[in-house]
């Protein structure tokens, strides 16, 4: 009786893996849409070859990291005929998604509204359509992206757009065309390029003096640099990266022959207390024989909370934002977070510094079932010059 029972209590237990092992076939069920290819393209091995258990979790991880897929589920089998059968159990996301995003601050305002497919005709292709109010003016952006260029761990993307963007003299009217590729050397490393062509036009400010720059036709090259990851533990943020940008332009009308810009970021995210976080940005840029508008520009907008968009025009500069970020109400659906903060810059147009500073306060309402879902609001107050409060809004996290 008791060998019997020994017997029956190993049939039933968990067959334990042993690797390496060699995998003859790779079996994909439950795709309605997307092709199969896609799936067997994220392995990092292929079937007939001998694989490690690390090669075998790695696949997994690509196929998560695609975004493609709501569930993901994983077993080897060793079938009668001899063969061992990796089988992959996969439940689809939606791919056609809406696109909302906004920002009010240092008395500019826009709002995006549109659609993209980020798994279009099932290939992992993603098409794009974008609408931009900018204060009064209106429009547009569209882009291409293959996320696996030529069948390689390579991201290619062709992107048009006509957009305004209103400064204190003028305001600048866009057409450009973009074609950029970037690649993952690993999972902290990705190097990249970007071509752009555009053409900008300016028209009178809505209010203030006048002051056009002559138009511009130019072309810039972008190659840039980053270590590092940032990840994303629910609410709260971790870790850094470091990244480094380089621009070679070249003037056709409206510019000199020929400029450069460097720019970097640093970003840093420290979680402690499993309810908080100590996050910083730093930037920094200097340019060389830059047209007006390829000139760096601070504000309130997206930079140094409190004043007015893009109130400093400048060649060189350097910021920083600090925030201490604390989760006040967490659930399912909803949470709240509180946020303190500190934002400062220096810039430095050739003739004179221009210190900025602000600090203050906001709260963030958000989504935790989606990613990076909710709206700010913030209220700074500046401290160089006469302290004036300013307000800041947008979609998710300042950055």
């Amino acid at each position: 009786m008791n060998t019997a029972l020994v017997l029956l209590m190993l049939a039933q237990a968990p067959t334990v893996e042993s690797w390496p092992q060699r995998v003859d076939v790779v079996e994909v069920k439950g795709l309605y849409w997307t092709k199969e290819f896609v799936v067997l393209r994220e392995l990092p091995w292929k079937a007939g070859q001998t694989i490690s258990q690390n090669d075998y979790e790695l696949g997994t991880t690509r196929l998560w990291n695609t975004d493609l897929f709501s569930q993901i589920a994983v077993k080897v089998e060793h079938r009668d005929d001899g063969k061992t059968v990796v089988v992959y159990d996969i439940e689809e996301r939606f791919s056609l998604n809406p696109l909302f995003s906004f920002g009010v601050g240092g008395g500019s305002w826009w709002f995006r509204v549109g659609a993209n497919d980020v798994n279009w005709l099932g290939r992992f292709l993603e098409w794009g359509v974008r609408y931009e109010r900018f204060g009064l003016y209106n429009g547009g952006q569209g882009w291409l992206r293959d996320y696996r260029l030529f069948n390689k761990r390579l991201v290619g993307t062709i992107h048009a757009e006509f957009l305004f963007r209103p400064r204190p003299e003028y305001t600048r009217r866009r057409m450009m065309g973009m074609v950029d590729v970037w690649g993952e050397l690993n999972d902290v490393t990705r190097v990249g390029a970007k071509l752009e062509v555009f053409r900008d036009e300016y028209i009178d400010p809505l209010e203030g003096t006048p002051l056009l720059p002559p138009e511009l036709f130019a072309g810039q090259l972008t190659t840039f640099q980053r270590i590092g990851r940032v990840d994303t533990v629910r609410l709260l943020q971790k870790g850094w990266s470091f990244e480094l940008r380089e621009v070679l332009g070249v003037g056709i009308i409206g510019s000199k022959p020929l400029y450069a810009q460097l720019f970097m970021e640093f970003l840093w995210f420290k979680e402690f207390l499993n309810r908080f976080n100590l996050a910083v940005r730093a930037q920094g840029g200097m340019s060389v024989d830059a047209p007006t508008e390829q000139k760096f520009y601070l504000g309130g907008l997206d930079l140094i909370r409190g004043y007015t968009d893009s109130i400093v025009r400048t060649e060189r500069f350097a910021l920083a934002n600090v925030e201490l970020r604390g989760i006040i109400f967490d659930s399912m659906w909803f949470a709240i977070m509180g946020a303190a903060f500190v934002d400062g810059a220096i810039a430095d147009d050739g003739r004179q510094l221009t210190p900025m500073l602000s600090v203050g306060g906001g709260v963030r309402l958000l989504i935790p079932r989606f990613v990076k879902t909710g709206v700010r609001a913030d209220v700074a107050v500046t401290l160089t010059g006469i302290p004036t409060p300013g307000f800041s809004f947008g979609v998710y996290q300042f950055f």
